[in-house]
């Protein structure tokens, strides 16, 4: 995948082209603010980026759709993506074209054909990127990750700020997530995690599922048929509780016929009730008859005790009325004697005013006395009769009590036999129809030898794809493609003469940053000096890594944008038509040494590898001037001065 155009279109319908080579070093020189940086970020936008990065200014006012057409192995391709509204940060609508030669469209014939997420895709599947999917180590958190194009961008665009860092070798790097990405998606694009390797990762994913499954089945059927405490034994001795079965066998197969026997027993039935009492029945009745019992019984012992208070006041009265009369009859002593004005009873002298009363009224009142005193006589041994009889009656109370209760006390210890021999029925009955769901599944359990022997299989299958996809393995290769590219950037490293070329250069994975093995020890990028080494340390690392994806077909695309390399040596304030007045002999001999490398690195990969600079300097050399597809001085910029803006 390399661009032959990239594509500006105005919002009047005007075309702007800017025309790139294949397979060579193309050079877009210019004065500052023209939009040579902007070429960066308008390739990166065309390439699926969540958002336009484009400079806010003329470019973004006056341009209404971005595009590229690409080089691809089976034909060209034409992509194109609006430019994001002046509100807007992006925008979803995307144009593509395919074909054997696809022919630039104009602006009418732009439209929406797909969306970001549809162009990345396609992208990715014309870049050859296939299923791949990067699994973090044991122990981390972080998901999944699968390496898309955004990723291989990754390796193809430096920035102006970017090409001169010392923090970061990458696009986009300064970014932690980013950063994570490219560090876990690069072993794929380098190859060490090859597309047979994603099938193999699915196939051992697949044998892991049908490992799983196998293993269950195979649980289940040793739960079954398992010694001990499995479910037969567990069957047979509730049996033996029950009093099914007194059988005592340890097999697994011995267990399962004594547990057919059991399941032959019939279940003797109990008949405890008359269809026509209900439960409980006989028990109720007897309860209200004794409640009945109770009542009658208290009745009469309130009769008896009426009773026995009026036996009570009659004696009271006989007494007081005998005492009564035998005072009265004392009278008889006084009979023939004038008592004159006194007392008859007791002869004294009685007061003028009252008259002593004759002795006709007094024995007037004794026959009064007597015949009351002999009604009550009379009356008492009816009293008696009466008492008598509620005290037999109170008695036949008492013993139909008594008998109640023995009653009720059969009546609830029959009832408890009953529940007791309904319960253990009940239980034998449970017992029973497990024992016999359980034989019945038995007809339906498969041997377990073919699942054992499968077992087996997938075991060992799994563990060769374990150890070959490994950790381990993918971290061998890796490091064994990252020294054949040490050698290369160390060789490159002493061709530019950059500082710690004299010793081994690597690429580490872990920090992507390049490394210095010294014999002081390890010296990253950050901590070499001068901006010189900065840049010349990040093309040898792109170039190499570039090489190695065109040697070994990886699924990268095959262009690297390079923005103002010479910057550390010219400052673009000082550039004068390319130009830069004051400028020692030895930057340029510096900068020309850089350019001839990398026309050389280039020359080395062509057809299949495309560099695009944007530059500021001018060396006047042939093969220099050769390589420049265009000049934007005296008025010439990336955007016409006369396309019209919008808003």
């Amino acid at each position: 995948m390399q661009i032959l155009d990239i594509v500006l279109y105005s919002h009047d319908g005007r075309r702007r082209e800017v025309k790139l080579s294949a397979g060579r070093m193309n050079i877009i020189t210019g004065d500052s603010k023209t939009g040579k940086s902007a070429l960066v970020d308008i390739v990166d936008y065309c390439f699926g980026a969540g958002e336009c990065r484009v400079p806010e200014g003329p470019i973004r006012r006056c341009v209404a759709w971005f595009g590229l057409r690409m080089q691809v192995d089976n034909g060209q391709i034409f992509v194109a993506r609006r430019c994001p509204a002046p509100s807007a940060s992006t925008s979803d609508e995307c144009f593509v074209d395919i074909g054997e030669a696809v022919e630039l469209p104009s602006a009418n014939g732009l439209r929406q054909t797909t969306n970001s997420k549809g162009l990345a895709g396609l992208l990715a599947r014309w870049c050859g990127i296939e299923n791949n999917l990067h699994e973090p180590p044991a122990g981390q958190t972080r998901p999944a990750l699968t390496a898309t194009i955004r990723h291989a961008l990754a390796f193809c665009l430096q920035t102006q700020n970017e090409i001169s860092r010392r923090e970061q070798l990458f696009h986009g790097a300064s970014d932690t997530f980013v950063e994570r990405a490219l560090r876990d998606t690069l072993p794929y694009f380098l190859g060490a995690v090859d597309d047979e390797h994603v099938r193999k990762q699915e196939e051992l994913r697949r044998l892991r599922d049908q490992l799983r499954a196998i293993e269950r089945q195979l649980a289940e059927l040793r739960a079954v048929r398992g010694d001990g405490v499995s479910k037969a034994a567990t069957l047979l001795a509730q049996a033996r509780d029950a009093g099914l079965t007194a059988n005592f066998a340890q097999d697994w197969e011995e267990v399962v016929a004594a547990l057919r026997v059991v399941a032959q027993t019939p279940l003797a039935t109990i008949d405890t009730l008359s269809p026509d009492v209900s439960a409980g029945g006989e028990y109720e009745r007897l309860g209200a008859e004794r409640q009945q019992l109770l009542e009658e019984h208290r009745r009469l012992t309130e009769d008896i005790a009426l009773v026995r208070g009026f036996e009570h006041d009659e004696q009271g009265f006989s007494k007081e009325a005998s005492e009564q009369r035998a005072r009265l009859a004392s009278i008889g002593i006084f009979e023939g004697v004038e008592p004159g004005h006194a007392c008859p009873l007791c002869a004294q002298a009685l007061p003028v005013d009252v008259e002593p009363a004759s002795e006709a009224e007094i024995k007037s009142e004794l026959l009064k006395v007597s015949a009351h005193l002999e009604a009550v006589t009379r009356a008492a041994p009816n009293i008696e009769k009466a008492v008598g009889e509620l005290e037999v009656r109170k008695q036949g109370v008492q013993s139909r009590l008594t008998k109640n209760r023995g009653e009720m006390d059969a009546v609830r210890s029959a009832n408890a036999q009953i529940q007791q021999a309904r319960d253990a029925a009940a239980q034998r009955a449970l017992i029973l129809g497990r024992v016999s769901l359980y034989l019945e599944s038995l007809p339906d359990l498969p041997t377990t030898t073919a699942l054992e022997e499968q077992a087996v299989s997938l075991q060992s299958r799994c563990a060769a794809l374990e150890s070959e996809l490994s950790d381990e393995q993918v971290r061998e290769r890796v490091e064994s493609i990252l020294s054949i590219l040490s050698r290369k950037m160390t060789d490159w490293a002493q061709e530019l003469q950059l500082e710690h070329s004299k010793f081994p250069l690597r690429l580490d994975l872990r920090k992507l940053t390049v490394i210095a093995d010294t014999a002081d020890g390890p010296v990253p990028m950050d901590r070499m000096g001068s901006g010189e080494n900065w840049v010349g340390y990040h093309l040898i690392a792109h170039l190499a890594l570039h090489q190695w994806f065109t040697e070994r077909g990886r699924p990268v695309p095959r262009f690297l944008f390079l923005d103002q390399p010479s910057q550390v040596y010219f400052p673009p304030e000082r550039d004068v038509n390319g130009q830069f007045e004051g400028a020692d002999e030895g930057d340029w001999l510096a900068v020309s040494r850089m350019f001839h490398f990398v026309r050389a690195a280039v020359e080395s990969m062509a057809p299949h590898f495309q560099v695009v600079i944007m530059e500021h300097a001018e060396i006047g050399e042939a093969w220099y001037r050769n390589s420049i597809v265009e000049r934007w001085r005296h008025g010439q910029k990336l955007v016409p001065e006369d396309w019209p803006r919008n808003g």
